[in-house]
């Protein structure tokens, strides 16, 4: 029998959400919603999550939706006309008049009814094309690190091959009339091999770090937009939400200027805070952990002096998006 952590934590509960549990699996997590509260609160939170995602990457509708409604229901409304014939109207019949209120109610009604429709289209589509872009980049993601994977395996056997070498060139030393210049040339040579392959070894490390980060189905990813001052910039927040923890992606920030560093702000109570200053290695930027937050009710970038500053500069806001 799992537990619930287990529970939690096996994956489960993604997949049925998005449908693609087996009748078998399906009718397991029925029964675990039955029999543990936390597990229907766990699909609740993943919902919401997907929900967020959703209106984060949202496809504005096309605007002849709402004409296309607004004839069917003015072609609708003319083909129930009736003509009544002017023999049958009795003029003495008692007329009733319809208040100004009851015009004005029925004309919101009218409003609400034609708003609801086009916001209930508009969300489906959001919702349809923001789970097929969730399901297609956790799938990309997933050969990603597969794929790098891979590759470190292949650099830890290339640093194998590297230091049997370096024995191999010890014995040789000890057996052959080898010149002094000669080894040393081949000893370069040999360190200059390692050198390289513990940086890529590095970069393969940090590669699989930022995989999982974006992986995690603890992550809440946030589009960061550019402001009017770097309309072009762009940068993403990955929010823990069981832990809290804060990581930022600057990949696409633009390059910042000698003497100048990128500075991390999270709004919380209507007051900027700060999350620590981006560092940058060689002009590569990788996802990096900042300060964590309990919680935000925004996130933004600026750009600072070397170290940081205690106060945000608004003139220098490339990113800012609200959570």
């Amino acid at each position: 029998t799992l537990e619930l952590k287990d529970i939690i934590s096996s994956g489960l509960l993604e997949l049925y959400i998005l449908g693609l549990t087996s009748q078998d699996e399906s009718i397991q997590v029925q029964q675990w919603i039955k029999q543990y509260p936390e597990v229907q609160k766990e699909i609740e939170n993943i919902q919401d999550a997907m929900e967020s995602y959703a209106l984060a990457h949202a496809i504005q509708p096309d605007q002849s939706v709402k004409k296309r409604i607004l004839d069917q229901l003015s072609d609708s409304s003319q083909k129930n006309v009736i003509t009544v014939p002017s023999g049958e109207i009795n003029e003495n019949a008692k007329v009733y008049t319809i208040s100004t209120y009851f015009k004005w109610a029925a004309a919101a009604c009218f409003i609400l009814l034609i708003g609801s429709l086009v916001v209930n289209y508009t969300f489906y589509n959001r919702y349809k094309s923001a789970t097929s872009d969730l399901q297609t980049t956790r799938q990309q993601l997933t050969q990603q690190k597969q794929t790098s994977d891979l590759a470190l395996r292949q650099l830890q056997e290339q640093k194998q091959n590297v230091d049997f070498t370096q024995e191999e060139l010890q014995k040789q030393k000890q057996t052959a009339n080898l010149t002094q210049e000669q080894l040393l040339r081949q000893k370069q040579t040999a360190d200059a091999v390692r050198e390289e392959l513990e940086r890529q070894k590095q970069v393969a490390e940090a590669m699989n770090k930022d995989i999982s980060v974006m992986t995690d189905k603890n992550s809440l990813p946030v589009v960061l937009n550019g402001t009017p001052h770097a309309p072009d910039a762009l940068a993403k927040i990955f929010w823990m939400k069981n832990t809290g923890e804060v990581y930022v992606d600057p990949t696409h920030l633009p390059q910042a200027p000698a003497g100048k560093q990128y500075q991390l702000w999270a709004i919380v109570n209507d007051k900027p805070v700060s999350a620590g200053v981006i560092s940058t290695n060689k002009g590569v930027y990788l996802i990096q952990k900042m300060k964590s937050f309990g919680k935000a009710e925004a996130f933004a970038i600026t750009l600072e002096k070397t170290g940081g500053s205690p106060t945000p500069n608004m003139k220098e806001m490339y990113v800012m998006s609200k959570i």
